[in-house]
């Protein structure tokens, strides 16, 4: 059995994406479909599931893969936050929440919203970036 219950106390932020040995996050027009048939470990997602309290997606990630669908196939919810330097263009999205700011506040906000458990970075961008004012 798993351990399904929050590592540590304040959570965790994990940068969560899939990569190709080759370096691809995605095929062309941002396809995941490169992904299909990988075997996880059993019980990976619905460890991911229990634990994840919070998303926060690159503006990328929300447009081509996430936008009205939820994480995990729909078999979570909770708050999904997706960081932008173009919120004005950004459309609504029941559920999600738009952020224009330093990655640090960003990342912040979800923390207190995953509720002592973990964030989901859902972006390759995101872990790069420096704090800069947007």
């Amino acid at each position: 059995m798993y351990d399904t219950g929050p590592q540590t106390a304040d959570g965790k932020v994990l940068w969560h994406f899939g990569m190709s040995l080759d370096g691809y996050i995605a095929g062309p027009g941002h396809a995941m479909d490169w992904m299909a048939g990988f075997a996880n470990r059993p019980g990976l997602i619905e460890e991911y599931v229990e634990t994840t309290g919070a998303v926060l997606a690159g503006r990328d990630s929300f447009d081509s893969a996430i936008g009205d669908a939820r994480p995990y196939g729909g078999s979570w919810q909770g708050a999904v936050f997706v960081l932008t330097h173009h919120p004005e263009d950004a459309r609504p999205a029941e559920g999600i929440t738009i952020l224009s700011c330093p990655v640090e506040e960003a990342v912040a906000i979800a923390l207190a919203a995953a509720a002592g458990k973990n964030v989901e970075v859902f972006s390759a961008d995101i872990g790069r970036q420096r704090s800069h004012p947007c």
